[in-house]
């Protein structure tokens, strides 16, 4: 077993998105950008979905005996200004562990069940065609983030919600505001959204229909007392997915977009063989990562990690980008290969691992397999307006980089 004692090392968000750091050691002592409290940092694949299924690793550190501190998630919170009393919205699911993440989890995993996600195939082509045919039409160059990820994902998860139609501009305006960061805006867009919710939540009491604020109200009808949610775990519940449902996938599926454009070759074999599709989604998740790195996770007791000690109460936080480029998991993990076929057991983990894995990782595939046909199958593709140096990336607080502003054109 090994003790590190040398000081953590600093990252930047390019040396994430590198994911170079974690194949010298099983386990780093770190400091993630834009943070202050070390973690321990695991890249190795194996390390990494060890950690994400040990019941002795927990979200909450206030679980772990002897700590009364928030964790490096209550830092970035702090940091980001957010007042106490606004922390379940973003806190709710993501970090809880045990009986209470089950009984959260469980009223919302009727509305992406599988045969519900695969039902709205039609649906997201619909979407994804009209708007791309919109844009054909112009001609003119527009950025992919802006002009079709967020409006293909936001009208996907308003679907699944139930917000009406008529309201869902207003919606996007209320998380826009809230993930400006801005402080007139980003309190008051929860607290907009926040009261829609609420009276969705009323309307579809008197009105129930076939979407996740019907099904949360009719799970907890039906749900024991101990398993009831309160009024207020309702609406953060609806808050947190659909902001869950717009920023991450739109900024992974900007990212997708990126890489087929950084390897023509790799899209000509995809419109050869269409057949590929299927296993081009999962390499695209494997290749980029829908989310780079993973919530910390908290040792609730002494843990040998990878032949390293962890300590009770330190923080391990998982490299999830890293771990999908791990050599010794992935042969040639830099390269894409949209053919590529994983060995058993050794699939990607772009949607994380154990009890916490993305709910919504059947919606996600569904939507990056309908936007690939759409724009590179049914249509000749995206060309890139400005050149490759006119992509721009932005950091994140504890986390990698993501694009937002990649200039394309039919």
């Amino acid at each position: 077993m090994t003790e590190f004692a040398a000081a953590p090392i600093e990252l930047t968000h390019q040396q994430i998105d590198d994911a170079s750091h974690g194949h010298e050691a099983p386990l780093l002592r770190v400091t993630l950008p834009q943070t202050t409290t070390p973690v321990w940092l695991a890249t190795r694949y194996d390390v990494v979905k060890t950690v994400l299924a040990d019941p002795r690793f927990v979200r909450d550190l206030a679980k772990v005996p002897g700590q009364d501190g928030g964790g490096l998630g209550a830092e970035l919170l702090d940091e980001a200004g957010l007042p106490p009393e606004y922390r379940l919205y973003l806190e709710i699911l993501v970090m809880v562990d045990g009986p209470d993440h089950a009984r959260l989890r469980t009223h919302v995993m009727r509305a992406f069940a599988p045969r519900r996600i695969a039902a709205l195939r039609p649906r997201i082509q619909r979407v994804v065609r009209e708007l791309g045919d919109e844009l054909a039409a112009s001609g003119a160059e527009f950025e992919f983030l802006t002009g079709f990820a967020y409006p293909v994902v936001t009208e996907v998860i308003c679907d699944i919600i139930g917000v009406d139609e008529a309201d869902r501009g207003k919606v996007a305006g209320w998380m826009r505001d809230y993930e400006s960061g801005e402080p007139d805006r980003f309190l008051p867009g929860i607290d907009r959204l926040a009261e829609y919710i609420d009276g969705l939540l009323d309307r579809r009491a008197a009105a129930p229909a076939e979407d996740l604020a019907s099904d949360l109200l009719r799970s907890d009808a039906e749900a024991a007392q101990d398993q009831r949610l309160s009024r207020q775990e309702m609406i953060a519940l609806v808050f947190l997915l659909i902001n869950t449902g717009i920023a991450p996938p739109a900024f992974f599926l900007t990212d997708a977009v990126l890489t087929l454009l950084d390897h023509p070759d790799e899209t000509a074999r995809l419109r050869t063989d269409p057949e590929l599709l299927p296993r081009a989604v999962q390499e695209l998740l494997r290749h980029v990562s829908a989310v780079h790195v993973g919530a910390t996770l908290y040792a609730t007791e002494d843990v040998e990690l990878g032949g390293v000690r962890v300590r009770r109460g330190e923080g391990v936080t998982s490299g999830l980008l890293a771990a999908n480029r791990d050599p010794g998991t992935f042969p040639e993990p830099g390269r894409l290969d949209l053919g590529r076929e994983p060995a058993r057991g050794t699939g990607h983990i772009a949607y994380g691992h154990g009890a916490h894995r993305c709910i919504g990782a059947a919606l996600a595939n569904l939507q990056t397999e309908v936007l690939v046909e759409e724009l590179w199958l049914r249509r000749d593709g995206l060309t890139l307006a400005g050149g490759r140096d006119a992509v721009q990336r932005v950091g994140f607080a504890g986390d990698g980089s993501y694009p937002v502003g990649l200039p394309v054109r039919f």
